[in-house]
């Protein structure tokens, strides 16, 4: 007897190689699956948000076309000293801030220039949205990032609908697919709850990136979706696969859903691969008893 429902996956399946190259770029959820994702591949084949953790789809938009370009234009220009003192990016997280502006700017760029070099080698990219609900700077003009604690009257907050998504990325997966033809596109929502928005807006957010995302793989061939957000909200269904504010998924919702994704993805060659990298992590991390420190005494028996 079955006590849950299972959430097929897509048909079409993704193929993660032991020398597959991976970016990840978006919510918290692709910090959290991305990380596992670098224990299961060698070294320097992952990249995990570049700009930090990015939620709505102009900001991560913006991101890709900045890595696609290649050339790191904006610096001077999106680079600010906030209230805080700290020295902070309109399109980066706080990751990258920073005490001294030089400081800022150089973490942008070291992350700029590997993450750019490795979409270039990339099999797949995975986007993360989290929602539709954006904020856009009023002396910039644009959407930023994080708004970085700066007052709410610097912003307006924007709900981006579904035209003005697929508008907006129908354009850039079509660049990808020309620039870099063998990238596959993989689409996620994030499982993370905005209770900010009342839980009937988040479902109307959650149901808009649903809507254009199923929208943007119907018409471009590089792009496909993966039901991270269903896994969790339809197969797990439990507050219990929540941290204690029951908002984020708990490390066990994020492990089932690696599980699955491995599943779907992970050649044969690939799973034994990452067990032997999960080994050998394992040793290196292990520090053995000190040669100089003495042992304890046996205990005696008579």
């Amino acid at each position: 007897m079955e006590f849950r429902t299972i959430v097929d996956l897509p048909k079409t399946a993704l193929t993660v190689t032991p020398t597959s190259r991976v970016l990840l770029i978006g919510s918290c959820f692709a910090d959290s699956i991305g990380a596992r994702m670098k224990e299961a591949l060698p070294d320097g084949q992952v990249c995990v948000n570049p700009f930090g953790v990015l939620y709505n789809p102009e900001s991560i938009r913006m991101a890709l076309e900045i890595l696609l370009e290649g050339s790191l234009f904006f610096p001077d220009a999106y680079i600010f000293k906030g209230r805080d003192g700290l020295w902070h990016s309109w399109l980066h997280s706080t990751h990258f801030s920073a005490q001294e502006r030089i400081d800022c700017k150089r973490k942008i760029m070291e992350a700029f220039e590997r993450a750019s070099t490795l979409l270039r080698e990339a099999d797949i990219l995975t986007i993360t949205l989290g929602t539709n609900h954006a904020y856009l700077h009023r002396t910039q003009g644009y959407v930023v990032g994080n708004c970085h604690k700066e007052l709410a009257t610097t912003f307006q907050e924007q709900i981006i609908d579904l035209e003005t998504i697929c508008n907006a990325w129908n354009p850039l997966l079509e660049a990808l697919a020309r620039e870099l033809p063998r990238l596959k596109v993989l689409f996620t929502i994030s499982p993370y709850r905005y209770a900010k928005y009342g839980m009937h807006g988040n479902q109307l957010a959650k149901s808009t990136l649903m809507l254009s995302v199923d929208r943007l793989c119907a018409v471009n061939d590089n792009a496909l979706y993966f039901p991270a957000y269903e896994i969790v909200t339809d197969e797990l269904r439990d507050y219990r696969f929540f941290e204690a504010d029951m908002l984020h998924p708990s490390a066990q919702a994020s492990d089932y859903v690696w599980q699955r994704f491995r599943e779907w993805t992970f050649t044969s060659e690939t799973s034994r691969q990452a067990q032997t990298l999960e080994k050998e992590r394992r040793r290196t991390a292990h520090k053995p008893i000190a040669a100089d420190k003495p042992m304890a005494e046996e205990p005696r028996l008579f």
